[in-house]
């Protein structure tokens, strides 16, 4: 939904998300703690990864594999805030393969999920997450890293 017709603000979030998830597919998420604010929060069910610091040691773990990934965004929303604040919600469609190609064979989506985040807008105008909730609706056999990957343990 356009809040008041605010294009511009979808747009510099849609451009957020498809950076972010760009960078998990194409860059096996080498940059993808940048995304978020210092103390930003990534959350994918019961698994909470706190602080850059942590978001970037899952994205190391999540590396150790041979897995391809497919990220897609659908139904993009977004609401403007107070101030440099912005919310956005949508859905998420994850693809998983071993090897060369997410898309080889006939497989079905690993996790079709809810998403919700915060948004800041912080100094040069870049948006940046405040916090980036994933709630799975559905779930196949093939469990994404960020299911299996247990907080604690980094």
């Amino acid at each position: 939904m356009l809040n008041g017709g605010n294009l511009a603000l979808w747009c510099a979030l849609n451009q957020l998300l498809a950076d972010y998830w760009a960078d998990v597919d194409q860059n096996d998420g080498r940059q993808a703690h940048e995304f978020y604010l210092p103390d930003g929060l990534y959350a994918i069910g019961n698994n909470r990864f706190e602080g850059k610091e942590k978001i970037e040691a899952f994205y190391t773990r999540r590396r150790s594999g041979t897995i391809m990934t497919r990220h897609l965004i659908s139904n993009l929303r977004v609401w403007g805030e107070d101030g440099p604040r912005a919310r956005m919600v949508g859905i998420m469609i994850l693809y998983r393969a071993e090897g060369g190609s997410a898309f080889q064979g006939a497989r079905p989506p690993s996790m079709i999920a809810d998403f919700e985040a915060q948004c800041v807008r912080v100094d040069g105008g870049l948006w940046r997450f405040q916090s980036h909730m994933i709630r799975p609706f559905i779930v196949g056999s093939d469990f994404p890293a960020s299911i299996m990957i247990n907080p604690r343990t980094l």
